[in-house]
């Protein structure tokens, strides 16, 4: 088994998604977003890459959430914020999102023979099942703006250490090395270093500092969203 790291949304390549396992990460936000709406009890998240799909499936029983740039999009309930999902009581109903770079990655990853979201939020249930598959696995950082996003490629960095600790022997790639050895540079700060990334410090200027710390959490989530037939429902993992 192998372990490989693709650092943006544009470079994804079919030999990294065919008869593999790919793990989506944006932590901040969308993967974080998605974790947290099926954790508090949304019963499936419908990724879109448009906001005219997202309004074709307002229904009584969905939620639109999404932003662009950082922005909730006009006429939407929810931005992509994991913390507005959190607050709201959204049982057995359906959440329609989306964003700027996560939800085109999950489009973009659709072949792969198992296709999960992941975060700090949920990172040892999501490897252990990536895991549990038997197959390579590729973690898909969406990146922000077509560059790298540290917080992504930290959130790759934990998910690889954890891998390493239930499967001493299996192969990781030299750039998933390096963001392992980051990610245990500045895991005891890990907050203080998510809020002076990039996308960091946007979320800040548009007053979102309560989304940065919430994403920094780890394990908050013993779930795993899967995405099957464009749908993202969650599967429990102890």
């Amino acid at each position: 088994m192998r372990i490989a790291v693709v650092p943006t949304v544009e470079e994804i390549r079919f030999d990294q998604i065919s008869n593999r396992v790919v793990v989506v990460i944006d932590v901040l936000r969308a993967s974080s977003t998605i974790v947290t709406a099926l954790g508090s009890g949304f019963q499936e998240v419908l990724p879109v890459e448009t906001i005219g799909q997202a309004h074709a499936l307002r229904s009584a029983e969905s939620v639109l959430a999404g932003e662009r740039h950082c922005r909730k999009i006009a006429d939407f309930d929810c931005n992509n914020s994991p913390t507005e999902l959190a607050r709201q009581t959204r049982a057995g109903r359906q959440l329609v999102l989306t964003t700027t770079n996560g939800t085109r990655a999950i489009q973009k990853a659709e072949r792969a023979q198992v296709l999960v979201i992941g975060c700090f939020l949920n990172a040892t249930s999501c490897i252990r099942y990536a895991l549990s598959h038997k197959l390579d696995i590729t973690l898909y950082c969406a990146g922000t703006r077509s560059e790298f996003a540290l917080e992504d490629g930290l959130a790759a960095g934990l998910m690889i250490h954890t891998a390493q600790q239930m499967r001493p022997h299996i192969q990781v790639c030299d750039l998933g090395e390096a963001l392992k050895a980051s990610y245990l540079y500045v895991c005891d700060r890990l907050e203080e270093v998510m809020a002076r990334t990039t996308t960091g410090k946007r979320l800040t200027q548009h007053h979102c500092e309560e989304d940065i710390r919430f994403c920094s959490q780890i394990d908050r989530y013993q779930l795993v969203p899967v995405v099957k037939d464009r749908r993202i429902l969650p599967t429990l993992v102890s």
